[in-house]
Protein backbone atom coordinates (compact mmCIF):
# COMPACT_ATOMS: atom_id res chain seq x y z
CA UNK A 1 0.00 0.00 0.00
CA UNK A 2 1.19 3.49 -1.11
CA UNK A 3 1.76 5.92 1.91
CA UNK A 4 0.10 8.45 -0.56
CA UNK A 5 -2.63 6.46 -0.78
CA UNK A 6 -3.58 6.07 3.25
CA UNK A 7 -6.11 8.13 3.44
CA UNK A 8 -8.10 6.62 1.06
CA UNK A 9 -7.46 3.53 2.53
CA UNK A 10 -8.37 5.11 6.26
CA UNK A 11 -12.06 5.61 4.88
CA UNK A 12 -12.31 1.94 2.75
CA UNK A 13 -10.88 -0.11 6.06
CA UNK A 14 -13.29 2.49 8.16
CA UNK A 15 -16.48 1.96 5.22
CA UNK A 16 -16.38 -2.08 6.45
CA UNK A 17 -16.36 -1.44 9.63
CA UNK A 18 -19.49 1.53 9.55
CA UNK A 19 -21.42 -0.66 6.82
CA UNK A 20 -21.26 -3.04 10.09
CA UNK A 21 -21.17 -0.83 12.46
CA UNK A 22 18.63 34.29 28.36
CA UNK A 23 14.84 34.97 29.77
CA UNK A 24 12.60 34.01 27.24
CA UNK A 25 8.47 34.45 26.59
CA UNK A 26 7.02 32.10 28.93
CA UNK A 27 3.76 32.73 27.25
CA UNK A 28 1.59 31.13 24.36
CA UNK A 29 2.28 34.47 21.65
CA UNK A 30 -0.32 35.57 19.83
CA UNK A 31 -1.77 33.23 17.22
CA UNK A 32 -1.06 36.03 14.13
CA UNK A 33 2.65 36.69 14.61
CA UNK A 34 4.52 34.86 12.41
CA UNK A 35 8.21 32.48 14.03
CA UNK A 36 10.67 31.90 11.58
CA UNK A 37 12.32 28.57 12.43
CA UNK A 38 15.55 29.26 14.54
CA UNK A 39 17.04 25.59 14.19
CA UNK A 40 15.95 21.45 13.45
CA UNK A 41 16.30 18.29 14.92
CA UNK A 42 15.63 15.21 12.28
CA UNK A 43 15.41 11.85 12.60
CA UNK A 44 15.64 12.12 16.42
CA UNK A 45 15.53 8.31 17.58
CA UNK A 46 13.42 7.47 20.62
CA UNK A 47 13.35 4.09 20.25
CA UNK A 48 14.73 1.13 18.25
CA UNK A 49 12.27 0.44 15.36
CA UNK A 50 12.80 2.43 12.28
CA UNK A 51 9.73 3.97 12.58
CA UNK A 52 10.31 5.33 16.09
CA UNK A 53 11.77 8.71 15.09
CA UNK A 54 10.77 12.22 15.47
CA UNK A 55 11.73 16.13 14.06
CA UNK A 56 12.02 18.96 16.28
CA UNK A 57 11.13 22.30 14.73
CA UNK A 58 11.97 25.62 16.78
CA UNK A 59 11.09 28.80 16.59
CA UNK A 60 12.65 32.24 16.54
CA UNK A 61 13.77 33.08 20.31
CA UNK A 62 12.73 30.00 21.88
CA UNK A 63 13.62 29.49 25.15
CA UNK A 64 12.81 27.14 28.44
CA UNK A 65 9.22 28.78 28.77
CA UNK A 66 8.47 28.60 24.93
CA UNK A 67 5.58 26.18 24.79
CA UNK A 68 5.98 22.66 23.20
CA UNK A 69 3.32 20.52 20.75
CA UNK A 70 3.90 17.69 19.97
CA UNK A 71 1.95 16.73 16.54
CA UNK A 72 0.68 12.85 15.27
CA UNK A 73 0.31 12.27 11.76
CA UNK A 74 -2.53 10.27 9.99
CA UNK A 75 -3.26 7.25 8.17
CA UNK A 76 -6.01 4.68 9.80
CA UNK A 77 -3.36 3.51 12.14
CA UNK A 78 -2.00 1.68 9.40
CA UNK A 79 -0.03 3.76 7.41
CA UNK A 80 1.67 7.48 6.72
CA UNK A 81 4.91 8.58 8.60
CA UNK A 82 5.68 12.48 10.20
CA UNK A 83 7.03 13.49 6.59
CA UNK A 84 3.12 13.49 5.75
CA UNK A 85 2.83 16.08 8.33
CA UNK A 86 5.95 18.42 8.16
CA UNK A 87 3.83 20.93 6.41
CA UNK A 88 1.86 21.07 9.37
CA UNK A 89 4.41 20.50 11.69
CA UNK A 90 6.23 23.71 10.88
CA UNK A 91 2.65 25.75 10.37
CA UNK A 92 2.44 24.94 14.31
CA UNK A 93 6.17 25.89 14.91
CA UNK A 94 5.35 29.64 13.12
CA UNK A 95 2.53 29.91 15.76
CA UNK A 96 5.78 29.93 18.37
CA UNK A 97 5.47 26.66 19.57
CA UNK A 98 8.72 24.34 19.52
CA UNK A 99 7.24 21.49 17.54
CA UNK A 100 7.84 17.80 17.78
CA UNK A 101 6.64 15.79 15.01
CA UNK A 102 6.48 12.08 15.67
CA UNK A 103 6.53 9.09 13.53
CA UNK A 104 4.86 5.70 15.16
CA UNK A 105 5.05 1.79 14.78
CA UNK A 106 2.30 0.80 13.04
CA UNK A 107 -1.01 -1.52 12.78
CA UNK A 108 0.14 -4.70 9.93
CA UNK A 109 -1.46 -4.06 6.85
CA UNK A 110 -0.75 -6.81 4.93
CA UNK A 111 -4.11 -8.51 3.17
CA UNK A 112 -6.56 -5.92 4.45
CA UNK A 113 -7.68 -5.22 1.03
CA UNK A 114 -8.07 -8.94 -0.10
CA UNK A 115 -11.24 -10.39 -0.10
CA UNK A 116 -11.09 -12.30 2.66
CA UNK A 117 -7.92 -11.08 4.58
CA UNK A 118 -5.86 -13.73 5.77
CA UNK A 119 -5.65 -13.90 9.70
CA UNK A 120 -2.73 -12.03 10.86
CA UNK A 121 -1.43 -11.07 14.10
CA UNK A 122 -0.09 -7.61 14.29
CA UNK A 123 2.91 -7.18 16.69
CA UNK A 124 1.81 -3.75 16.50
CA UNK A 125 -1.14 -2.45 18.49
CA UNK A 126 -3.23 0.77 18.54
CA UNK A 127 -1.87 0.86 22.18
CA UNK A 128 1.49 0.35 21.19
CA UNK A 129 0.98 3.52 19.20
CA UNK A 130 0.06 4.99 22.28
CA UNK A 131 2.92 3.76 23.77
CA UNK A 132 5.36 5.35 20.90
CA UNK A 133 3.68 8.87 21.74
CA UNK A 134 4.58 8.25 25.46
CA UNK A 135 8.19 7.04 24.48
CA UNK A 136 8.86 10.18 22.02
CA UNK A 137 7.23 12.37 24.80
CA UNK A 138 10.14 11.02 27.42
CA UNK A 139 12.39 10.85 24.86
CA UNK A 140 12.04 15.03 24.23
CA UNK A 141 12.11 15.86 27.84
CA UNK A 142 15.39 14.51 28.34
CA UNK A 143 16.94 16.41 25.63
CA UNK A 144 15.11 19.47 26.01
CA UNK A 145 17.85 20.74 28.69
CA UNK A 146 20.28 20.15 26.14
CA UNK A 147 18.28 22.25 23.40
CA UNK A 148 17.84 24.74 25.75
CA UNK A 149 14.45 24.74 25.54
CA UNK A 150 11.53 23.21 27.92
CA UNK A 151 8.47 21.04 29.68
CA UNK A 152 6.70 23.00 31.52
CA UNK A 153 3.82 23.90 28.99
CA UNK A 154 3.44 20.61 26.72
CA UNK A 155 0.39 19.81 24.47
CA UNK A 156 -0.11 16.93 21.88
CA UNK A 157 -2.28 17.28 18.49
CA UNK A 158 -3.09 15.44 15.71
CA UNK A 159 -5.08 14.42 12.12
CA UNK A 160 -7.53 11.74 11.59
CA UNK A 161 -6.08 8.81 13.50
CA UNK A 162 -3.26 10.71 14.41
CA UNK A 163 -5.95 12.97 17.06
CA UNK A 164 -7.21 9.68 18.20
CA UNK A 165 -3.54 8.98 19.01
CA UNK A 166 -3.42 12.55 20.73
CA UNK A 167 -6.47 11.83 22.87
CA UNK A 168 -5.75 8.62 23.79
CA UNK A 169 -2.15 9.72 25.53
CA UNK A 170 -3.18 13.14 26.70
CA UNK A 171 -6.47 11.80 28.46
CA UNK A 172 -4.54 8.26 29.24
CA UNK A 173 -2.43 7.26 32.05
CA UNK A 174 0.55 7.33 30.39
CA UNK A 175 0.31 11.24 30.73
CA UNK A 176 2.38 11.09 33.58
CA UNK A 177 0.97 13.80 36.23
CA UNK A 178 -1.22 15.26 33.43
CA UNK A 179 2.50 16.68 31.88
CA UNK A 180 0.89 17.15 28.50
CA UNK A 181 -2.10 19.80 29.41
CA UNK A 182 -4.39 19.76 26.29
CA UNK A 183 -4.99 17.60 23.32
CA UNK A 184 -6.47 18.62 19.75
CA UNK A 185 -7.80 16.57 17.76
CA UNK A 186 -8.34 17.54 13.73
CA UNK A 187 -11.47 15.18 12.43
CA UNK A 188 -10.01 12.19 14.42
CA UNK A 189 -12.21 9.32 16.04
CA UNK A 190 -13.42 9.87 19.40
CA UNK A 191 -15.18 6.60 19.75
CA UNK A 192 -14.05 3.17 18.26
CA UNK A 193 -16.38 1.18 20.60
CA UNK A 194 -19.42 -0.97 18.70
CA UNK A 195 -23.00 -1.29 19.05
CA UNK A 196 -24.69 -4.29 20.18
CA UNK A 197 -26.51 -3.86 16.37
CA UNK A 198 -23.39 -3.39 14.73
CA UNK A 199 -21.80 -7.01 16.86
CA UNK A 200 -24.50 -8.67 15.06
CA UNK A 201 -23.82 -7.03 11.84
CA UNK A 202 -20.13 -8.72 12.37
CA UNK A 203 -22.17 -12.29 12.03
CA UNK A 204 -24.23 -11.20 8.98
CA UNK A 205 -22.99 -9.37 6.72
CA UNK A 206 -20.59 -9.86 3.91
CA UNK A 207 -17.73 -7.23 4.98
CA UNK A 208 -17.88 -8.35 8.42
CA UNK A 209 -14.50 -11.09 7.95
CA UNK A 210 -12.77 -7.84 6.64
CA UNK A 211 -13.58 -6.16 9.81
CA UNK A 212 -13.70 -8.60 12.62
CA UNK A 213 -9.93 -8.65 10.90
CA UNK A 214 -8.93 -5.36 11.22
CA UNK A 215 -10.37 -4.93 14.79
CA UNK A 216 -8.55 -8.56 15.10
CA UNK A 217 -5.55 -6.33 14.47
CA UNK A 218 -6.00 -3.12 16.14
CA UNK A 219 -6.33 -4.63 19.53
CA UNK A 220 -5.24 -8.43 19.17
CA UNK A 221 -8.42 -10.22 20.07
CA UNK A 222 -11.42 -10.88 18.27
CA UNK A 223 -14.09 -8.76 18.38
CA UNK A 224 -17.12 -9.84 20.50
CA UNK A 225 -19.34 -8.24 22.93
CA UNK A 226 -17.19 -10.64 25.54
CA UNK A 227 -14.05 -8.95 24.65
CA UNK A 228 -15.91 -5.36 24.11
CA UNK A 229 -13.11 -3.66 26.65
CA UNK A 230 -9.99 -4.03 24.40
CA UNK A 231 -12.05 -1.68 21.91
CA UNK A 232 -13.02 0.75 24.67
CA UNK A 233 -9.13 0.71 25.62
CA UNK A 234 -8.63 2.50 22.23
CA UNK A 235 -11.44 4.75 22.49
CA UNK A 236 -10.85 8.28 23.82
CA UNK A 237 -14.64 8.68 25.48
CA UNK A 238 -13.88 5.34 27.64
CA UNK A 239 -10.64 6.21 28.49
CA UNK A 240 -11.67 9.45 29.71
CA UNK A 241 -14.22 7.68 31.61
CA UNK A 242 -11.41 6.02 33.32
CA UNK A 243 -9.30 8.78 33.67
CA UNK A 244 -12.20 11.30 35.40
CA UNK A 245 -11.57 14.19 35.46
CA UNK A 246 -10.34 14.17 31.81
CA UNK A 247 -8.04 16.94 30.05
CA UNK A 248 -8.96 19.87 28.07
CA UNK A 249 -9.42 18.78 24.36
CA UNK A 250 -10.67 20.52 21.13
CA UNK A 251 -12.17 18.93 18.55
CA UNK A 252 -11.91 20.67 14.91
CA UNK A 253 -14.10 18.88 12.26
CA UNK A 254 -14.23 18.64 9.21
CA UNK A 255 -18.62 19.26 7.57
CA UNK A 256 -18.55 16.39 5.76
CA UNK A 257 -15.91 13.94 7.69
CA UNK A 258 -18.58 11.18 7.14
CA UNK A 259 -18.90 11.87 4.00
CA UNK A 260 -15.82 11.76 3.01
CA UNK A 261 -14.68 8.90 4.81
CA UNK A 262 -17.98 6.71 3.37
CA UNK A 263 -19.41 6.59 7.13
CA UNK A 264 -23.08 7.77 6.62
CA UNK A 265 -25.32 6.80 7.25
CA UNK A 266 -23.92 4.10 9.39
CA UNK A 267 -21.71 6.02 12.12
CA UNK A 268 -20.89 10.00 12.81
CA UNK A 269 -17.94 10.67 13.69
CA UNK A 270 -19.30 14.01 14.32
CA UNK A 271 -21.88 13.41 16.89
CA UNK A 272 -19.36 10.58 18.44
CA UNK A 273 -17.18 14.46 18.69
CA UNK A 274 -19.81 16.58 19.84
CA UNK A 275 -20.74 14.16 22.70
CA UNK A 276 -17.73 13.76 23.99
CA UNK A 277 -16.98 17.34 24.27
CA UNK A 278 -20.49 17.47 26.01
CA UNK A 279 -19.34 14.49 28.76
CA UNK A 280 -15.49 16.38 29.13
CA UNK A 281 -17.66 19.45 30.03
CA UNK A 282 -19.99 17.37 32.39
CA UNK A 283 -17.07 16.71 34.21
CA UNK A 284 -15.79 20.38 34.42
CA UNK A 285 -13.09 20.28 31.83
CA UNK A 286 -12.55 22.43 29.10
CA UNK A 287 -13.37 21.76 26.24
CA UNK A 288 -13.97 22.83 23.02
CA UNK A 289 -16.22 21.51 19.69
CA UNK A 290 -15.67 23.63 16.18
CA UNK A 291 -16.82 22.15 12.68
CA UNK A 292 -15.47 23.68 9.76
CA UNK A 293 -16.58 23.81 6.27
CA UNK A 294 -14.23 21.91 4.70
CA UNK A 295 -13.35 18.14 4.03
CA UNK A 296 -11.41 15.18 6.02
CA UNK A 297 -8.12 16.31 4.96
CA UNK A 298 -9.10 20.21 5.54
CA UNK A 299 -8.10 21.18 1.67
CA UNK A 300 -11.21 22.53 0.94
CA UNK A 301 -10.09 26.45 0.70
CA UNK A 302 -6.47 27.02 0.68
CA UNK A 303 -6.13 28.62 3.92
CA UNK A 304 -8.03 25.44 6.06
CA UNK A 305 -4.87 24.11 7.58
CA UNK A 306 -3.92 27.55 8.73
CA UNK A 307 -7.45 28.24 10.19
CA UNK A 308 -7.95 24.68 12.01
CA UNK A 309 -4.03 24.89 13.87
CA UNK A 310 -5.09 28.73 14.85
CA UNK A 311 -8.47 27.44 16.32
CA UNK A 312 -6.28 25.01 17.97
CA UNK A 313 -3.18 27.30 19.45
CA UNK A 314 -5.95 29.45 20.39
CA UNK A 315 -7.49 26.86 22.81
CA UNK A 316 -4.40 25.80 23.86
CA UNK A 317 -4.08 29.31 24.83
CA UNK A 318 -6.79 29.92 27.20
CA UNK A 319 -5.89 26.01 29.00
CA UNK A 320 -2.65 27.87 29.42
Amino acid sequence: MKTRNYTIYFGMTFLILTLMACEKNDTIPTVDKVYELEKRELNVAYGSHPLQKMDIYFPEGYGSGTPVIFVIHGGGFIAGTKEDFTERAKLFMSKGFVTVNISHRLVDATGLDQTPPPHVHSPVKVTDEVSDIAAAVEKYKSLAPGYGSGTAKMYMAGHSAGGTLAMLYVQGDKNTGKQVRASGNLAGLANLSLTDEQYGYLQQHEHGPAVKELLYRMTGVEPTKETALYLMAISPNWVSSANTPGMPNITVMSNTNDADLRFEPYFSTIADAQKYDGQLRSQGVKSEFVVMDTDHGFGRHADDWEKAIAATVSFFKRVN
